[in-house]
């Protein structure tokens, strides 16, 4: 019975906006608010039960055991509550209730020992945080790691709100970094379980366009970056790959992938790309602060790459609308237009990406 879960004894603080309780069938228990959570709110800062100092994949039975070790008590209790397959059984090894209940962390120049280092990502455990479940359109996140005065990485995490929760709805985050490019099943693949949020839920009049927008927007990346999600580059052949599958064919014109990967996308062209992709993952509820703040002040500062007046001209128009949506429609009459920095910014690009510049 749920009123005899273990869950009910790990220690949440009195200040935390969530209570702990069982969620809807497949997902365990999971963290629901018990007031409103503002849009951009701080929802809970916690800190590690402990922290391994070796990458994810090289994590022992061993390890985790002498981590465990040094723990006082009540934080061996808090552990041992630790339940797998959605939280009905405890873990086997120690390995998995680590692997399940970590999040990745970058520790600080302070934390860490002379030989070790300190632009290494290392896993804590956090008994909390990994209660929170997953939806590929969330209404929190964790960013990479919090930081302390002085501008120092510390081993805490941080949750904040994306949008306003209301109080009784579930806290979620998505597991992925990247799932914005990823369609339902590609997604479903890298979770291993199936996700029932609305852009999961086959049949419905937001999970289709939801897909074609998640592919598009991976385009568009592929397009402006030149890689893919996991910053490789599309094989040249699929054909002849036996290892590719159909949804590794992100730009199918080699033309057109050949200039991506070179940046020879002209400018025109890559600030509508960079304008579209912003206005889809808005459509998609994924344009958070977090979001914002990494993509729209490139988008601002490609204004000033225009060498030809009138493109310019037609970049600041665009940008003086209020809404994405109209932004990338007046940047459409840039469309195909060629600029007179266009080669400059190639070259820069390139220089930038460790490309020969006779690419």
């Amino acid at each position: 019975m749920s009123q005899n879960h273990p869950y009910h004894c790990l220690l949440v603080p009195s200040e935390a906006p969530f209570e702990l309780k069982p969620s809807s069938p497949g997902k365990g228990w999971g963290a629901f608010a018990t007031r409103k959570i503002s849009q951009g709110a701080l929802i809970f800062r916690e800190k590690p039960l402990f922290v391994i100092r070796k990458p994810h994949q090289d994590i022992t039975e061993g390890d985790v055991q002498a981590a465990f070790q040094q723990l006082t008590p009540s934080e061996k209790q808090q552990f041992l509550c630790l339940r797998d397959d959605n939280a009905s059984r405890p873990f086997i090894y120690m390995t998995e209730a680590c692997a399940e209940n970590s999040f990745a962390i970058a520790t600080s120049n302070s934390s860490t020992s002379s030989n070790i280092n300190p632009a290494t990502t290392f896993h804590g455990l956090f008994l909390l945080h990994s209660r929170f479940n997953h939806s590929c359109v969330p209404n929190s996140k964790i960013p990479t790691n919090s930081t302390a005065s002085g501008g120092e990485t510390t081993d805490t995490i941080a949750s904040f709100a994306t949008r306003d929760i209301v109080a009784g709805e579930e806290i979620t985050f998505c597991y992925n970094s990247d799932f914005e490019g990823r369609t339902r099943r590609e997604r479903h693949e890298a979770l291993r379980f199936t996700c029932d949020c609305r852009a999961c839920l086959p049949g419905t009049s937001f999970q289709q366009p939801s897909d074609a927008r998640r592919r598009l927007i991976r385009g568009l990346q592929y397009l402006t970056l030149g890689v893919d999600l996991d910053g490789r580059k599309q094989p040249d052949d699929n054909n002849n790959n036996s290892s590719a599958s159909p949804t590794t064919v992100i730009i199918a014109d080699p033309d057109l992938k050949k200039a991506a990967e070179e940046f020879r996308i002209p400018i025109s062209n890559r600030f509508i790309y960079n304008l579209l992709v912003v206005y889809l993952l808005e459509e998609e509820g994924l344009l958070d602060d977090f979001m914002s703040e990494r993509l729209v002040p490139g988008i601002v500062l490609m204004v000033a790459w225009f060498g030809t007046e009138s493109n310019a001209r037609i970049a600041r128009l665009a940008m003086a609308r209020e809404t994405w949506v109209e932004r990338v429609c007046v940047a459409f009459a840039l469309y195909g237009r060629a600029d007179r920095a266009d080669d400059d910014v190639a070259l820069m690009l390139r220089m930038l990406h460790g490309i020969s510049v006779e690419a």
